[in-house]
């Protein structure tokens, strides 16, 4: 049977022949424009090599429609497609292309890859555009991997999250309408989630626009331009609109937000629902299980009514998702209790590509190990409290950093917090804070210890950061996430990023 994923959007390109699709500022291409070029790109894929089962990646220097033209085309011929959008947090490119197993390589930057196929992209689309119109029937069916996507490997070398068309269509279907009446502007990596979600606009009749690269004031000029916009952020960039004069006290024409790939602080969150209004919504997912849990509209609209408790949350499960926490024995935790996240549902990844070892670790019995450290509460509320691989143990007691996080950035002088450890010769490791100073507040010794005393205060003594480094910004992975990795390493020598204020000390 053809692929469920494939045929509906195929035939929402056919229904909504006449609407606008997809825009990258004044050009516009309708419905079936896009689906005329996507059976020409397919033919002419399909004549470089390129079909069912075969590798196809797509690596490009930004995000280009056509690299999302590129992607609905590899669907149809059930190509396994890995797509990169290069840029200054992206590594691993060498081992990725090594990976993957390509048997063609589309691309519009220099690749360092050798013995595949190369096809320049825009070589690619004058060859698609001086084909005769032919259709191209869906190729892909349910089983076939419809993709391999990587990590942003900030726990090591990338990891390929393999993904069958069936559980692409399962992602589909618990994604959440789009949102309606919008055009959904695209800021974030088309390689990642973003293009799935420009997939589910169009699915729904629903036009995109892709804007890059992301600036407060480029964003606020789109939404300007187009009227009435929905679109996905990632927290650092909810952060930056808030800071910007322009954008802090709200963005003409945003009227529905999505938000998500890593943890938002409660207090800039609810700065921006308070001051922007609109609809919000958050969705807590990974590569290898899409989406797991949603905090709806109507809970950010509680939120901020009277439980302000649940903007640090990250939702209830999503349908068809099963989520239970579990101690380092499997067992199954009660409410309030910290252990790790274990999922279950349809939509999960089939494994890692070309790891069966690290599979085996992470797929126990048909559930998911997230790696992610949480709790539930008794309406069934999930909260984060760190990743598995980055608690810091002090003294044998297990020190989270996301709580640590949110109240290092209760001070007035303090913008974002990151928390990693470090080795220590008395305690086992450390608590190091990495903080950016809130706009007007110039960094110093007497701020970054009342931010410490306040942890200790909210928390417990034991969660006081010990070592304190001022930065201008909190480096991110490609992902959008910060590169704790990358901070553990200059922690442990000492060092502040390069630029960064004088560091205040203990």
């Amino acid at each position: 049977m053809a692929a469920r994923y494939v045929t509906g959007l195929v035939g929402a390109l056919e229904r909504y022949g006449e609407r606008p699709a997809i825009g990258a500022g004044p050009r516009v291409l309708r419905f079936s424009e896009v689906l005329d070029t996507v059976h020409r790109l397919a033919g002419a894929l399909a004549d470089a090599g390129a079909g069912r089962g075969t590798g196809l990646a797509c690596v490009t220097g930004g995000n280009r429609p056509e690299a999302l033209l590129v992607r609905i085309a590899a669907h149809l011929l059930g190509a396994r497609l890995t797509q990169v959008v290069t840029g200054p947090a992206v590594h691993g490119l060498e081992f990725v292309l090594r990976d993957c197993l390509p048997g063609l390589v589309v691309h519009d930057v220099p690749v360092p890859v050798t013995g595949v196929p190369l096809l320049g992209l825009d070589e690619l689309l004058a060859r698609a555009a001086g084909r005769e119109p032919a259709e191209v029937p869906v190729r892909a069916r349910e089983e076939d991997v419809a993709r391999v996507t990587y990590t942003g490997g900030t726990t090591g070398r990338p990891k390929g999250v393999a993904s069958t068309f069936g559980a692409m269509a399962a992602r589909d279907d618990r994604r959440g309408a789009a949102w309606s009446g919008t055009t959904h502007l695209s800021v974030t990596s088309l390689a990642q989630r973003a293009g799935g979600r420009c997939l589910e606009q169009l699915r729904a009749g629903g036009r995109v626009e892709i804007l890059d690269p992301f600036t407060p004031g480029e964003f606020a000029a789109a939404c300007r331009r187009l009227g009435r916009v929905s679109t996905y952020l990632t927290p650092p960039m909810v952060y930056r609109l808030l800071d910007d004069p322009a954008t802090a006290g709200g963005v003409p024409g945003l009227e529905a937000v999505s938000y998500g790939a890593s943890t938002i602080l409660p207090e800039r969150l609810r700065e921006a629902v308070t001051r922007w209004g609109g609809r919000w919504r958050q969705g807590y997912g990974m590569n290898e299980a899409a989406v797991i849990s949603r905090l709806t509209p109507a809970d950010h609209e509680a939120a901020v009514a009277g439980r302000p408790e649940l903007l640090a949350s990250v939702g209830r499960p999503a349908a068809g998702v099963e989520v239970q926490v579990r101690d380092e024995r499997n067992a199954v935790l009660p409410v309030g209790r910290t252990g790790e996240l274990w999922i279950r549902s349809a939509a999960m990844m089939t494994g890692y590509w070309n790891q069966p070892g690290l599979t085996a670790e992470v797929l126990r019995d048909g559930w998911l190990r997230t790696g992610d450290l949480g709790h539930a509460d008794a309406s069934g509320y999930l909260y984060l409290d760190d990743r598995v691989k980055d608690v810091v143990i002090v003294d044998g007691v297990n020190i989270y950093s996301l709580p640590v996080e949110a109240a290092l950035t209760r001070h007035p002088a303090i913008a974002r917090a990151v928390v990693v450890g470090r080795p220590s010769a008395v305690t086992g490791e450390e608590v190091c804070a990495f903080l950016v100073p809130a706009p007007g507040h110039t960094p110093s010794q007497a701020a970054a210890a009342d931010a410490c005393d306040l942890v200790a205060r909210d928390l417990a003594p034991a969660h006081r950061p010990t070592a304190v480094f001022w930065e201008p910004d909190i480096p991110l992975t490609d992902r959008g996430k910060p590169d704790k990795r990358l901070l553990r390493s200059r922690a442990e020598a000492g060092t502040p990023c390069p630029g960064a204020p004088p560091a205040p000390g203990r």
